[in-house]
């Protein structure tokens, strides 16, 4: 496979090579790594940004999340709760920090992972969609996509092209109709998780499967709900609604060395 981009990234940045090297070698042999390296180049591709501008993007990221990092040990607080002036990204410069913490931090590559397990499905729901990088990862066990975000590239269109796409909220308007939905990294960027998990309750036949993350201590400039760590009520929540939990993960964040113990809980739900 061609990595001529992705070697350049690294050839061209020394934080990028820093934490390239404290991968596991376990990482960086896995296959599922190679395709993310290729997706993420086709993306760079498509959209031709050079390599010094992908490296300016993560690098800018990452400065201004170290410094929320330190407001959030402070205050307790999420950005957005305390008033901290929103760092200011473009849904393509975003999508970037977003293919390359999957390249470059453990936990993500770990949440892409768990995608990664052959779920097959007849009709699937996805809110909230990023890059695509999830569509590209669970398309080949799908065999019909409903895709909902709030706008649509022009890369995603074209990259998949059988896929439904909606650029609009999801709510709800598929009754009893999916066998699986999911909602990777998004339930911290909305106000009221419970209530759109309930709407997916209601969109999935019985027996259908919710595959979802949550974030904890996470001071990321646009989340909105913190879950505690302990997920107790997070769960007992979940069985109120008519979900039974198959499996969970804690996954931590082990690349900071500040005063903060970040985690995902990755959970896969089943609508009795």
């Amino acid at each position: 496979m061609n990595t001529q981009i992705f070697n350049s990234l690294l050839d061209q940045s020394r934080l990028l090579t820093v934490l390239h090297d404290n991968l596991s070698e376990d990482i960086k042999r896995d296959q599922l790594y190679q395709k993310i390296i290729h997706y993420t180049e086709k993306y760079i591709l498509f959209n031709k940004i050079d390599p010094e501008k992908v490296i300016d993007i993560y690098s800018n990221f990452i400065g201004e999340y170290n410094k929320h990092c330190k407001l959030f040990i402070s205050s307790r607080k999420y950005p957005l709760e305390n008033g901290t002036k929103t760092f200011s990204i473009t849904r393509e410069e975003y999508d970037i920090v977003l293919l390359l913490s999957v390249l470059f931090t453990p936990h993500r590559f770990r949440i892409m992972q768990l995608l990664n397990e052959k779920n097959i499905s007849e009709r699937s729901l996805f809110i909230g969609l990023g890059p695509g990088l999830e569509l590209s990862i669970t398309r080949p066990h799908i065999k019909e996509i409903h895709a909902y975000d709030l706008s649509i590239s022009k890369f995603l269109s074209s990259e998949f092209s059988s896929v439904q796409f909606h650029e609009e909220l999801y709510n709800g308007q598929k009754q009893n109709y999916f066998d699986s939905v999911y909602l990777i990294e998004l339930l911290e960027h909305v106000k009221d998780p419970f209530t759109l998990m309930e709407i997916c309750f209601r969109s999935l036949k019985k027996g259908g499967k919710a595959f979802l993350t949550t974030a904890t201590d996470i001071p990321q400039f646009d989340h909105l709900y913190n879950f505690p760590k302990d997920h107790g009520n997070f769960e007992e929540q979940m069985k109120q609604i008519g979900f039974s939990i198959q499996n969970k993960e804690m996954i931590p964040h082990n690349y900071l060395t500040m005063d903060l113990k970040p985690c995902n809980h990755f959970y896969t739900l089943k609508k009795i």
